[in-house]
């Protein structure tokens, strides 16, 4: 609601019969409750939100945009990069301690095992306690496990540094999207999820010449630990500089998750095709998380340090595909007025593609054509990941965390799972399209789900849920 234009103050004083007495009455009386308001607002981000939306236009603008490339964008940057060092360390780490493809895999996947299982747990801990402690606590402790790391010794030992790292990691996400809901307005909601869904794949992006050229140059092992240390300065600085947004409501009226609320969210149709499109979405992407080195390296040839640099191509093509996503999404649903047109239609459409793109580079024989349809596929799911969070955000009012974990945690099973599977089909005797047409077919599932959960835009659920 954006607030009403204050009253002025100062009012000409009337000449009759004790006119001037009444004016001055009136004016002390407005003067105390200006003053009372001041140092007792009823709603404590009202203050802010007014600064927001009218007293300090400038401020309106520029803040949110601040706190994000400032604070929000560098932890998910850092946090992408030491998700993704171990999976491009893995050649060298493999060989380093005898390890199988089928046990890096399971490795590298075993993240998103603890990431999964952690996401409700995390989303509701984001809920109760705000994204300032859970998100600067939960990078130091990620870090603290990347610094760790090096010091495993075999296949055992790495999977519990994993699964430590995946646990405290998930709390990210759900941290980073409620910072987005709490600074930004509803409006501009899409571009600020758009910003931080780029900055994890500007990460990715950098991880793949950045992590090969360490290991190279430095070791795995020292690699990990300078990752590590970044994040924990990174961490402090969260912890000291960030504050609650003016959009995330009374702190002392935290959002309780009663019977109700959570049979009506159980219930809806709508958070079961939110999760189910994100398995499938995911059951892609995790493709490129965890099998495109081995891929690169073992189906298309190429050199360790040649595979970083191609690595990065399609995740620098889905870093730009997600900020004009973002644009885009919000362009259509300005023009269209459909929030289903805008959110629900253009990320079945990015599903679609993606799913046909990836299948057809694994029959390519071209590697300039095969890694030019990668970066299609990748970057069409860019489409999928604004959607995504966009109707993920608009199913509740309040419950926005739970709900994202909710999605989190079903995009993570698949992205567990997955990998594992493809690996174990290639380990058969399976050909690359053989294997990569399960995700593929899930895609083009994906995509029905996608139509599902928008097909009310973006309604909430109940009015006070």
């Amino acid at each position: 609601m954006q607030p009403t234009a204050p009253k002025p103050i100062f009012k000409p004083l009337s000449t009759g019969k004790n006119g001037t007495g009444l004016q001055r009455g009136r004016l002390k009386r407005d003067i105390d409750a200006m003053t009372m308001a001041e140092d007792c607002p009823a709603d404590p981000g009202a203050a802010a939100r007014g600064r927001m939306a009218g007293g300090d236009p400038a401020g309106a603008a520029t803040r949110p945009w601040l706190v994000m490339a400032g604070l929000v964008v560098p932890i998910n940057i850092m946090m992408a990069l030491d998700k993704n060092s171990f999976a491009l360390a893995a050649p060298m780490i493999g060989n380093a301690l005898k390890l199988d493809y089928v046990q890096v895999s399971t490795v590298i996947a075993a993240l998103t095992w603890s990431y999964a299982i952690m996401q409700l747990p995390s989303g509701w801990l984001v809920s109760h306690l705000g994204p300032h402690r859970t998100l600067g606590w939960a990078c130091m402790a990620w870090s603290a496990v990347t610094i760790g790391m090096p010091w495993a010794s075999g296949f055992v030992s790495f999977l519990v540094f994993r699964i430590a790292m995946g646990t405290f990691q998930a709390a990210d996400w759900s941290a980073s999207v409620t910072a987005v809901h709490d600074w930004f307005a509803p409006a501009k909601r899409s571009r600020g999820n758009a910003v931080l869904l780029g900055c994890l794949y500007f990460g990715s992006t950098l991880s793949g010449p950045l992590t090969t050229q360490a290991v190279t140059l430095i070791g795995w092992r020292h690699c990990l630990h300078m990752f590590g240390v970044v994040g924990l300065v990174l961490s402090t600085l969260w912890l000291l500089v960030y504050r609650d947004g003016p959009y995330r409501g009374p702190r002392d009226d935290p959002p309780r998750l009663s019977r109700r609320a959570f049979a009506t969210l159980l219930c809806s149709p709508r958070l079961w095709a939110i999760g189910a499109f994100y398995f499938c979405a995911l059951s892609m992407q995790s493709f490129y998380h965890v099998n495109l080195p081995h891929y690169l390296m073992s189906a298309r040839h190429l050199s360790y340090n040649a595979m970083g640099w191609v690595f990065a191509l399609p995740w620098l093509c889905l870093y730009l595909s997600v900020v004009a996503s973002g644009f885009a999404s919000d362009a259509i649903l300005r023009r269209s007025g459909s929030p289903f047109k805008a959110r629900a239609v253009f990320g079945a459409a990015g599903a679609a593609l993606s799913a046909l793109s990836l299948e057809a580079a694994a029959y390519c024989d071209s590697n300039l054509a095969a890694i030019t349809l990668l970066c299609v596929a990748l970057a069409a799911l860019g489409m999928c990941q604004v959607a995504i969070w966009s109707l993920a955000q608009g199913l509740t009012r309040r419950f926005s965390g739970v709900v994202v974990g909710w999605t989190g945690f079903w995009g993570n099973v698949a992205a567990g799972s997955m990998p594992i599977l493809i690996s174990r089909m290639l380990g058969h005797g399976a050909s690359w399209g053989a294997a990569l047409a399960v995700p593929c077919a899930l895609g083009l599932l994906g995509a029905g789900f996608c139509l599902i959960a928008g097909r009310e835009g973006q309604k909430p659920l109940l009015d006070d849920l």
